[in-house]
């Protein structure tokens, strides 16, 4: 397990910025009067602008066969995921009314941003901007997954309209991929105006990214905090919950990244995928729609307690096991 302590130093840090986050909602110095206004602030222009400066710089995203298979692949390792959780969920004697949804749709989903994001710029710092690039794309097919199957396991229901896919980040994506796509950055190059305007452009967007992750880190700690201890743990779905995230599906996302014939920037998203703990987005979506959201907090804090010990051990077994 060579490389170990290198990765839990771009690891811990990850997780002491929620932890900070926590302290500051504690201190009233995140005040639940903020929330609102710093999460559409990540949401529609923070993260954004991170996601078109990555995608923008992406040369490798003009082959469409990657773009293809980033989102087919996001699709299909979120149906997995549900489906796992869902026969988990119900060997572990979880049923409707006790939290069967939520269990679902948070232990079935990767957490596929704010901490799979610094991570791959840790890991990856060669070839950052492809890197997350590809992540940003595989993003789409997960997000479809997330809206269509996973929303309905959580409310019972279809979504009512195609509208509620639709949000900041996804748009960024579609539109970076235009824009790649139909070769803007070559368009520019005619003249030298365009061409500085298009870098100023550029540099905006790097400089409004770069605090994405930051905020969106804390953030998630805000959320956290307000919601541990005021529900009693369930020890099943503690335990439910590393059986979906922390053994199988690592299994089932190294085992695509091994066989599907991807490139290596989408196999070294994969492998950052495949070590990830449970996304804290489902949260907000079960206090939303009514479901459970005790059970999806003990998901996330479960599943992000214990990846401080299996994101190490799963990313340097990848990292052997997939030749990267």
């Amino acid at each position: 397990m060579e490389g170990i302590p290198q990765i839990l130093v771009a690891v811990v840090p990850i997780y002491c910025l929620m932890v900070v986050g926590g302290g500051l909602r504690r201190a009233r110095v995140l005040g639940p009067q903020m929330d609102d206004g710093l999460t559409k602030l990540v949401i529609h222009v923070l993260y954004p602008a991170l996601i078109l400066d990555k995608v923008l710089r992406a040369e490798l995203l003009r082959d469409f066969s990657v773009v293809a298979w980033a989102i087919i692949v996001g699709f299909a390792v979120i149906v997995i995921g549900l489906v796992v959780a869902l026969l988990i969920g119900h060997a572990i004697g979880l049923r409707k009314g006790t939290g069967w949804r939520s269990f679902t749709l948070t232990a079935g989903v990767q957490n596929y941003g704010y901490v799979a994001i610094p991570l791959l710029m840790v890991f990856f710092p060669e070839n950052e901007a492809a890197v997350l690039g590809v992540l940003f794309t595989h993003s789409l097919g997960v997000e479809l997954g997330i809206w269509t199957l996973g929303m309905f396991i959580l409310r019972g229901k279809p979504m009512k309209s195609p509208r509620e896919f639709i949000s900041g980040p996804m748009v960024a994506v579609v539109v970076g991929l235009l824009m790649v796509l139909a070769r803007v950055d070559t368009l520019v190059e005619h003249s030298k105006v365009t061409q500085f305007v298009f870098e100023i452009f550029l540099n905006l967007l790097h400089w409004l990214g770069l605090a994405a992750f930051p905020v969106g880190l804390l953030l998630i700690g805000t959320v956290i905090s307000d919601v541990l201890g005021k529900e009693r743990y369930s020890l099943r779905i503690g335990v439910g919950s590393i059986l979906v995230r922390m053994i199988v599906m690592p299994m089932v996302i190294l085992s695509i990244a091994k066989f599907l014939p991807v490139v290596v920037e989408f196999k070294q998203v994969l492998l950052v995928q495949a070590a990830m703990p449970s996304a804290v987005a489902p949260i907000v979506y079960a206090r939303h729609y009514g479901a459970n959201a005790a059970a999806a907090m003990h998901v996330v804090i479960t599943t992000s307690i214990v990846a401080i010990i299996t994101i190490p051990v799963t990313i340097a077994f990848g990292r052997v096991w997939l030749g990267l």
